[in-house]
């Protein structure tokens, strides 16, 4: 997070670093004590990192667990709850039933029955509709202009009694890039990640860094503007929002993912090809990372001219997930 020119912190899991520069040439530090300095000639394909200090080592042995929080069932209105309440219950409870078949079209079309019926219920209707609306053109909904709304008042939206009870317990999937998502409850940080896609999606970068820049900095908030910045060809940016990355978690794992495809961007094929080992380290990351880590080395190892290597990567991806896109193509590419 850029809070000065040449000044930006860095947040890592279990550390927080500050970085000193300008292009070309930074210092990096963090709360662990590890100090690096890295230069170069920017756009000349030359680059360098010291590390002056690598820090107090972790005593951590096994990768963190995913915190999981117990639960006892979806809340209950009570007894003597008014009619508004029970009627948001009973709308939650049938679109979010084990054996419900409803579509996203249908989904929205109760939620926007609901709102009709009771226009105080417009907070969570309206991200019970933008959540499910934006996952099929055929909701038709303006997406750009509820996400808009919605991110604008979050604050009220969020503080809305019965969505403050309600939402606790849906945790939806956002993507954030290729391999990893979030799945925390719905609130405001997970919308942002939502309403950041679709402003992707719509090629509205700035706007989308903007909806970032206002949320909570995190490594999952570092990973989204790391790939917009990759997708905008902003490569050198790409490199300074992922430096003094270590491989702690599939978070980090990925920033170390996002930052290889940056180097290799840029030419210097031999440090992408060492993050991508970095990333692959650990075998317990989750699939989608471990396999999209495999499909990013593989394109540095073509370009290497290391075609043979690029094929056993690809092909491990394909022992274990047939489906993953666009490897049979690179594969029928290649093999030409």
């Amino acid at each position: 997070m850029k809070i000065m020119p040449g000044v930006r912190l860095n947040f890592n899991k279990d550390s927080i670093g500050v970085s000193l520069g300008v292009k070309g040439a930074h210092y990096t530090m963090n709360s662990k004590g590890r100090r690096t300095i890295s230069g170069g000639i920017p756009g000349s394909g030359i680059y360098g990192v010291e590390t002056l200090s690598s820090g107090r080592r972790s005593s951590r042995s096994t990768p963190q667990e995913i915190s999981s929080q117990e639960s006892s069932g979806p809340p209950s209105p009570g007894l003597f709850a008014a009619k508004i309440e029970k009627d948001l219950n009973a709308f939650l409870l049938d679109i979010y039933n084990a054996d419900s078949k409803d579509t996203p079209v249908q989904v929205v079309e109760k939620a926007t029955a609901l709102k009709t019926k009771h226009s105080s219920l417009a907070s969570a209707t309206d991200l019970i509709t933008f959540l499910h609306g934006v996952t099929d053109d055929d909701t038709k909904i303006d997406a750009l202009e509820l996400g808009k709304q919605l991110w604008t008042n979050r604050a009220t939206v969020f503080n809305d009694p019965l969505v403050s009870k309600y939402f606790k317990g849906i945790t939806p999937a956002a993507q954030i890039t290729r391999g990893i998502a979030t799945h925390e409850i719905y609130n405001a940080q997970t919308l942002g990640f939502i309403y950041a896609e679709v402003l992707q999606s719509n090629e509205k970068y700035d706007e989308a860094l903007a909806v970032l820049d206002q949320m909570i900095p995190d490594q999952l908030v570092a990973i989204s503007i790391a790939d917009i910045e990759l997708i905008t060809k902003k490569y050198d940016e790409a490199i300074e929002t992922t430096e003094d990355i270590e491989n702690l978690d599939d978070a980090t794992a990925m920033l170390l993912v996002l930052r290889g495809i940056a180097f290799r961007e840029k030419s210097l094929n031999d440090a992408a090809v060492e993050c991508f080992k970095r990333a692959l380290s650990h075998k317990d990351r989750s699939e989608g990372l471990l396999h999209r880590a495999l499909f990013e080395r593989a394109e540095s190892y073509v370009r290497l001219g290391k075609k043979a290597m690029a094929i056993k990567d690809l092909e491990k991806i394909l022992v274990d997930e047939p489906q993953y896109p666009e490897v049979e193509e690179k594969l029928a590419a290649i093999k030409k």
